[in-house]
């Protein structure tokens, strides 16, 4: 398969290197050479076969596969799953198989704040488990993400799309993060301590939302005194320090690679007004959204001639 969704009545023509497949039957799969494929499995399990390798898959979790070898799936019981046929390139121009494979481009994407994409790079492990709290969040990602390939409600369908998209690979990284190469960066390597997991899982899975101090605490099960401690010893943050400092995390995402206005990254980062939004960036950034966008989209250009 070759993922493309095309522009029709806004951008017209204009080629989005993705495709979704909602309730997807993974029968006579055929990426070899065209695309990656994402699969978020909600319900069941699954076996597949790639590359003379046999593994299973047990929901919730995702499975990644690149473009070298075409899977096969060998046998699934009460398997409900969506998947995400995509170039590398949706994410970013500058992202394509042979500069992702490159000695050069882990520190290249470590300095322009680009996806690494390991999942898919991992010769050992395909499967990677889907946090409890991550799926509902999880799954809205996908159906926004489907709707605005398939509607194209207005000129912003692309970037809007791709900021879906980026969202749910931020979740994936999380996840390889924690299960998969022990030397992946991961705010929630190292944690132990099963309440501030939760919190941080907690934090990371609703920062869109009203979040306070007390919904952090009862999430985590956890008097607020000690649960700021534990913030504070293992993140040098406290709970609503660490939600401001995740949401500047993601919007500095949507800002480098999507041209979304501020008002809608504002409130997609769970921020109340744009002016708020400009002013805690500043705080965090020292700089505006604005600037920081042009800033991060030049310097981009610049390494990659």
């Amino acid at each position: 398969m070759i993922p493309q969704t095309i522009g029709r009545e806004y951008d017209v023509g204009r080629v989005a290197q993705v495709r979704c497949i909602k309730n997807d039957t993974l029968k006579d799969l055929d990426i070899k050479g065209h695309c990656f494929l994402l699969i978020i499995m909600r319900e069941g399990s699954a076996n597949f076969k790639v590359g003379g390798r046999s593994f299973k898959a047990t929901a919730p979790c995702f499975v990644c596969f690149d473009e070298r070898e075409n899977p096969k799936l060998t046998k699934k019981q009460g398997l409900k799953c969506d998947s995400v046929y995509f170039h590398p390139m949706f994410l970013n121009v500058n992202m394509t198989f042979k500069r992702l494979r490159s000695g050069d481009y882990s520190r290249l994407a470590l300095s322009h704040d680009m996806f690494l994409l390991k999942p898919f790079a991992d010769e050992e492990r395909f499967v990677f488990p889907v946090f409890e709290d991550y799926l509902d969040n999880l799954m809205a990602l996908f159906t926004r993400l489907d709707t605005e390939l398939r509607e194209q409600p207005d000129w912003y369908w692309s970037c809007r799309s791709r900021s879906c998209f980026m969202e749910i690979i931020l979740m994936l990284e999380r996840a390889y993060g924690v299960f998969g190469q022990e030397n992946t960066p991961s705010s929630l390597e190292g944690i132990t301590e099963p309440h501030l997991r939760r919190a941080v899982i907690f934090i990371e899975s609703n920062f869109e939302e009203d979040i306070t101090l007390n919904s952090v605490r009862e999430a985590a099960s956890m008097n607020h005194n000690t649960l700021t401690q534990l913030f504070k010893q293992e993140l040098g943050m406290t709970p609503i320090e660490y939600l401001w400092h995740y949401r500047i995390v993601v919007a500095k995402k949507h800002l480098e690679f999507t041209n979304l206005p501020l008002k809608e990254i504002s409130l997609r980062c769970g921020f109340k007004t744009t002016p708020h939004f400009v002013r805690k960036f500043g705080e965090y950034v020292g700089v505006t959204p604005t600037e920081f966008r042009k800033a991060a989209v030049a310097e981009r250009k610049a390494a990659f001639k």
